[in-house]
């Protein structure tokens, strides 16, 4: 279980994060939904502290931090129970797909090389991308460099991955099996949160939806409480401008 409390975040004293209240349960989704700026990828960013909050507590299992008070041990620690996906892909360049996926397994997890490869290849495997293991981030697609930052956060077998937009930089034609692959990792043992603008998929994957506005939860419920009975007007206007906008939906 993840909880977090009282979780607040602030930039040149704009509150972008206000104070808020989530749990997630147990190889639970969790998906944020909102507007640019309502401070989703902020939310993620701060549960991995790669920007810290400024206050609150966050719980995993049994360990809890406050924010303010938690050593840097501490913070590692939680840190490496964690694993983000990010929206740019965010490989090594200079590193092939499978030392890409290596490299967290023998830096931080000091496993012996040859046990570290064999993970990353089962795991290179898992997202259909072990034909292409020697390759350079270069000579690989958007969507196979995804695969590989997937399979890099599957790898270290996280309690929770966070996935930051994960298909935003893909060609349309690439999402669908972004989609698939998170789709066929998701609700095992690992819990999920997923910040995306693919409202067909948040509706068919997810077990709770946020709506983020300005920092604080509008409105937080079933997929089917979000999508089909809204009771913010702010959620309908956002949902209606999807429907009429909609791209590159998931089937």
């Amino acid at each position: 279980m993840l909880l977090l409390e009282n979780w607040s975040k602030s930039y040149h004293k704009r509150l972008v994060l206000d104070h808020l209240n989530i749990q997630v349960d147990t190889g639970n989704v969790l998906t944020i939904i909102g507007s640019s700026g309502s401070g989703k990828s902020t939310l993620l960013r701060t549960i991995n502290f790669l920007e810290p909050a400024d206050e609150g507590q966050i719980t995993l299992q049994q360990q809890t931090l406050d924010v303010q008070t938690a050593s840097h041990k501490e913070i590692l620690e939680l840190r490496r129970r964690t694993a983000m996906v990010f929206q740019n892909y965010a490989l090594f360049s200079k590193k092939t797909a499978l030392e890409n996926v290596m490299e967290n397994l023998v830096t931080v997890q000091k496993l012996n090389k040859q046990v570290a490869r064999d993970k990353a290849m089962n795991y290179l495997e898992e997202v259909g991308m072990q034909d292409y293991y020697n390759r350079y981030p270069h000579r690989l697609s958007g969507g196979e460099q995804q695969r590989v930052g997937i399979a890099r956060a599957l790898a270290i077998e996280p309690e929770i991955i966070l996935l930051d937009e994960p298909t935003s930089a893909l060609d349309p034609e690439m999402v669908s099996g972004i989609l698939d692959l998170i789709q066929s990792i998701a609700h095992k043992d690992t819990t999920m949160i997923l910040v995306t603008h693919e409202m067909q998929f948040a509706k068919e994957v997810s077990d709770q939806i946020i709506f983020l506005s300005q920092g604080r939860i509008l409105e937080q419920g079933s997929p089917q409480k979000i999508f089909l009975h809204p009771k913010e007007e702010r959620t309908k206007a956002f949902l209606q401008s999807f429907n009429r906008n909609s791209h590159s939906p998931h089937k």
